[in-house]
Parts: structure tokens; C-alpha cells; sequence
């Protein structure tokens, strides 16, 4: 399996581990360590140290065939757990009851500014039944009554389409997975294989909250045994959380002085002529708040990167080996 032509990487020469988390993270002390730091450093040693291993982990790391520094400024997009990631936290910051996937954490993402400035290439993978299926699997959709029909648009025969998505598979920045099986009950975990095998084959970083840890017995995805699939997790994974900075308050000044009316429901889609259970006719002045339709306008949500415990790890090894004052580092 081959990466598309869209998703070509700019290579350079690979370099402490580090480093290259410093390059996603934007870790200045770091990039400052290294531009003064004598040349013909060895990347195993400079790593060695970085984090505390068992000794499968160990064995693992002696593997000739996986570099602890990244030799690529590609990053692959778990897009479903994103978009899931920021419903999360819309239905926690608002103690809301609807749970809806979000197609602004995919965006967010892949918009990633500081990425763009250091030169970073962004692609998404996402099963199919987010972008084009059913009403309760389509981003930003979630039932007839919670549709953003802002975002989504009725195809007929009850399947929708979130144009926002499909504008980026357009793009070529969104590759849609199909979970489609020989069984009829589909494969599940088609989206994580393949962005555990896009991944290996451009020796990318993966932004996922998932760990794989469901995968390590999988044969076919380019992996010599689970122990190598687990270190390759461990060096290329990384977090992600998604920040909200208003309080309610502002947060209703902001929707009042914006003049934003929701259009949630399948009944503001002209053309639904599907079941109208559940539908909601009219927006009531006592129905709950839609925050997952609220644009970046009036309700700014920020995507944030985050390193994994390993990475911090080998953050403040790598100052320390440098001479530098590891008291910068904030957790």
C-alpha cells in the first residue's frame, strides 16, 4: 500500500528523537540545544536514556530497522478520534447530553498553523460512514434532531454527506476508509490499520489519543511482531486535547452579539423526506444549547498537540545532555 501522490514527503536526515518531538511541539530550548550542540552527535546515544523501558522495549530498540529520530515532516490524522475527541469535551465543558463526532477537530488539525511554518505535511484518515452514511455516523450529524444542517446535506434514501469533509477528500487532505467485510458486520478497525501502515511506510507521526494496543497481533501492516509495532507507536504517537478559553458568559455575549441562529434538525434541510421521529420542527426557547454547531466564530475551540510522558522524558534528557536548564520545561 502506497502512500498517494498528494501525500509526498520531504525527507532529511534522520536526528535525535528529541529533536524531532521539538519540531511538533515547538519545543524552542530544544531546536536552541541543538543548533549549538557540537556536530557528529550519535542519534542512539543521544537517546538511550529518554524514557524507562522493559527490557522487551530494549530489545526492541537494538531493531535495525526502526530510527528513534523521524526522518519526514509527515503527520498522519487518526480523524475519527479526533472528531470524537472534541465531542468529548464540548459534552464535559457544557455538562451537555448530545455526543455528536465534529468535523472542526479534523479541520483544526489539519490547519494546524505552527505545522505549516516548520514545514509539516498534514493528511487525515477517517472511515467512510463519517463523511457520506447515515444520519447517527455522519460528522456533525448525530440524529434528525441534532444535524447541523449548516454542515450536512441530505442525499436521499436516508444517507447525508457532510460537504465540509467531502470538500477536503476533494482536496486530497482526507482519505476516506472503508469498513466494509466479507462477513457483512464490517471491519472496525480498518481506519487504525491503515493509519498504523501509512504511518511505518512514511516514517510519519500518528496524532491519536488511541495507543493501538488492540493491534499488536495484527500480521499484514508492515510490522515484524507486536513488539515492534508497539515501539513504533511509542516513538512516532503523540496526544492531542482541544481548548475552550470563554466562560459561559462571554460565550452567550458572543452568540447574542453575533446574531448566529442554529439550524439543527433535519427540519431545516429542504429536501428530507425521511421519517420525521424525533425531527425538532422549530428551535423551542427551552431546548438545549447546540454548542457542536456553533462556528469557530462564536465558539473558538482550539486544537492543541501534546507530548506523551516518553517525549517529555527525552525533552529533559536531551537538555540536561546539552547543558541546558531543563527548569523551562513545563509539564
Amino acid at each position: 500500500m502506497s502512500l498517494s501522490p498528494r501525500c509526498v514527503v520531504r525527507a532529511r536526515a534522520s536526528e535525535p528523537w528529541a529533536v524531532s518531538c521539538a519540531r511538533v511541539f515547538q519545543w524552542d530550548d530544544v531546536l536552541d540545544a541543538r543548533a549549538t550542540a557540537a556536530t557528529g552527535e550519535d542519534d542512539d546515544t543521544s537517546t538511550s536514556t529518554t524514557t524507562t523501558t522493559t527490557s522487551e522495549e530494549n530489545a526492541a530498540h537494538t531493531a535495525p530497522t526502526l530510527m528513534r529520530g523521524t526522518t519526514g515532516n509527515f503527520i498522519v490524522i487518526d480523524g475519527a478520534n479526533l472528531a470524537w475527541g472534541l465531542a468529548q469535551k464540548l459534552k464535559s465543558r457544557f455538562t451537555s447530553k448530545t455526543r455528536v463526532p465534529m468535523s472542526a477537530a479534523v479541520l483544526a488539525a489539519l490547519d494546524y498553523e505552527p505545522w505549516r511554518a516548520s514545514g509539516f505535511t498534514t493528511h487525515a484518515f477517517i472511515p467512510r460512514e463519517y463523511v457520506v452514511g447515515y444520519v447517527n455516523s455522519v460528522c456533525d450529524g448525530g440524529g434528525l434532531s441534532t444535524v447541523n444542517a449548516e454542515l450536512v446535506e441530505y442525499l436521499g434514501k436516508g444517507m447525508w454527506v457532510n460537504r465540509r469533509l467531502m470538500d477536503e477528500v476533494d482536496a486530497g487532505r482526507l482519505t476516506l476508509v472503508s469498513r466494509d467485510g466479507v462477513d457483512g458486520r464490517g471491519l472496525r478497525k480498518a481506519d487504525d490499520l491503515t493509519i498504523l501502515t501509512r504511518a511505518k511506510e512514511a516514517d510519519a507521526w500518528i496524532c491519536s489519543n488511541d495507543k493501538f494496543r488492540d493491534h499488536r497481533r495484527e500480521r499484514g501492516i508492515g510490522f515484524s511482531s507486536g513488539k515492534a509495532l508497539k515501539e513504533f507507536a511509542r516513538l512516532r504517537r503523540f496526544d492531542h486535547n482541544f481548548l475552550i478559553p470563554l466562560e459561559d458568559d462571554v460565550i452567550s455575549a458572543t452568540v447574542e452579539a453575533s446574531g448566529w441562529t442554529p439550524k439543527v434538525g433535519a427540519s431545516f434541510v429542504e429536501n428530507y423526506d425521511g421519517p420525521q421521529r424525533r425531527v425538532v420542527p422549530e428551535r423551542e426557547p427551552d431546548a438545549p444549547t447546540p454548542y457542536h454547531a456553533m462556528p469557530q466564530r462564536v465558539l473558538p475551540v482550539y486544537f492543541e498537540p501534546l507530548p506523551t510522558d516518553s517525549m517529555k522524558t527525552a525533552r529533559k534528557t536531551y537538555l540536561e545532555r546539552q547543558g541546558w536548564s531543563v527548569s523551562r520545561i513545563i509539564a
